[in-house]
């Protein structure tokens, strides 16, 4: 379709929450293979809004399905994602003996001098929270289990928010003058956003003020909320999307709006 790009696909939506009201910081995944509908272009996997038309159509596209209006958006790439690790010293991970198996029998963790991780807890530096961040299919015939069991795409997404509590884990340890530095150079060289820097500073100083030790989590749609189909073809239209996840978006949405407000 016209205006589509594979490069821009959003695989990583995390909606972060800065609660003053209860206290509290929330973190949501949006799953990136949901069908939902993208204004003007039909029905689509969640991650395709951002190809069509950029943040903007993204914002569009989950206020319209979710109800749910975003005051800010950061994109990150790979390399800030490494850099802001490697800033804080290293993020605490537990891993599985399938999770260490499979980073150090793939090229998910690059240069390959750093693929010797091995299973239980220890410090991941940049390069291999990364690339544990994007385990998702098997390799070898290793299924990479999460200490919970998850695997998958939804394995995925629980280790993406689990390396996010890592790392305000490890930064709330530091002062909030050198918080504020690590962000402009962070800000400045690696991340796009249309907040400004008040704005974050702002954020910022609400966090370390809350004085909040536990970031709480969900994951949308909800376990038991869903229903999966391989190779789907929106009504009307030739293009096979593969496989989708066709939420209960009655439910997911007042589950959403109730996890966040």
């Amino acid at each position: 379709e016209s205006g589509y790009s594979a490069g821009g696909l959003t695989d990583t939506m995390l909606i972060a929450t800065l609660d003053m009201k209860h206290g509290t910081l929330k973190l949501t995944t949006l799953m990136r293979d949901m069908l939902v509908e993208i204004p003007g272009h039909g029905n689509n996997k969640l991650n395709a809004a951002n190809s069509y038309g950029g943040i903007e159509l993204l914002y569009k596209t989950i206020a319209q399905n979710f109800n749910i209006q975003l005051d800010g958006y950061v994109e990150v790439s790979f390399d800030a994602f490494k850099t802001v690790v490697n800033d804080v010293g290293g993020v605490e991970i537990e891993l599985t003996e399938s999770e260490a198996a499979y980073l150090n029998a793939t090229n998910y963790i690059r240069p390959a001098k750093y693929r010797t991780v091995k299973a239980g807890k220890h410090t991941l530096n940049g390069a291999q929270a990364l690339g544990y961040c994007r385990i998702r299919k098997y390799a070898k015939g290793i299924q990479p289990v999460t200490p919970n069991g998850q695997i998958d795409d939804y394995g995925r997404t629980w280790r993406q928010r689990n390396v996010i509590n890592a790392i305000f884990n490890k930064a709330k340890g530091t002062s909030l003058p050198k918080l504020m530095d690590m962000a402009q150079t962070i800000l400045s060289k690696y991340v796009t956003t249309d907040l400004n820097s008040q704005d974050i500073i702002g954020y910022m100083k609400d966090v370390v003020m809350m004085g909040t030790m536990e970031i709480y989590q969900l994951q949308i749609p909800m376990d038991g909320y869903f229903t999966t189909q391989a190779n789907y073809q929106a009504p009307g239209s030739t293009t096979n999307l593969g496989s989708v996840i066709l939420p209960d978006m009655t439910t997911n949405t007042a589950a959403l709006k109730d996890f966040i407000f």
